[in-house]
């Protein structure tokens, strides 16, 4: 399957407000993408909005969050369920301080519907580090069956390598994610700051209708992500 398994929507206080449930879905489709993660900051409340869109596009859909761990490391936890992604997003929620939020100066966090209308904002700044460490954060994912990938890993900021500098062993995970795998991954296997020969997921990180590729990577069997689906 072809994949862009790291979008943000309008939820997203740094994306775009047209990064609608139903615009995603519908520029995935128009770009042949078969699987798509939304991926929102801290939050899975447009999930189910877009479980229904891409439903209507005939597009697969990838339950996900990207958790701001207490280190502010990026942490992409993908799940076989909404539900369980909704689950996450709570426990989340409660570990976020609670910022004066001024979306004016922020950006809005719009949660949609499958009919684009916006149904509620979210009062705390998503974009915040919560007060779960790496290690707390990869436990409840997998606890609630789901699978932390490192996100953007190769990124010079909110990244496993910037903040921490290597890959620690005693947090083994299955996949990274990097921005750049043609300029960066020989060099991060050859420093050992990765693992050599594990999964290496590329996905566009869109936060603009413009940024969903229009020729995506392809997903294979033997991913680590293949048991979600």
């Amino acid at each position: 399957m072809t994949y862009d398994l790291h979008i943000h929507s309008c939820l997203s206080p740094c994306a775009n407000d047209d990064m609608t449930p139903t615009n995603i879905a519908g520029f995935a489709k128009l770009n042949g993408i078969d699987l798509i993660a939304v991926a929102d900051h801290n939050s899975a409340l447009n999930l189910p909005a877009t479980a229904q869109a891409c439903e209507a596009y005939g597009v697969r859909l990838l339950p996900a969050i990207e958790m701001n761990t207490a280190e502010e490391i990026h942490l992409l936890c993908y799940f076989a369920r909404v539900e369980d992604a909704l689950a996450m997003g709570e426990a989340i929620y409660e570990n976020l301080p609670r910022y004066p939020y001024d979306h004016e100066i922020w950006g809005r966090q719009l949660v949609m519907d499958a009919e684009e209308n916006t149904i509620g904002e979210v009062d705390k700044l998503l974009t915040a580090a919560c007060t779960l460490d790496l290690y707390a954060a990869k436990a409840l994912c997998e606890k609630l069956g789901g699978i932390a990938v490192p996100a953007h890993v190769d990124k010079e900021s909110t990244s496993l390598l910037s903040v921490l500098g290597f890959a620690p062993e005693d947090l083994p995970f299955a996949a990274y994610e990097v921005k750049r795998p043609e300029h960066t991954l020989a060099a991060l296997w050859e420093s050992g700051r990765l693992p050599a020969g594990v999964e290496i997921l590329t996905s566009s990180d869109a936060h603009s209708l413009g940024e969903i590729p229009e020729h995506p990577r392809t997903l294979s069997p033997q991913s680590c992500l293949w048991r979600l689906l």
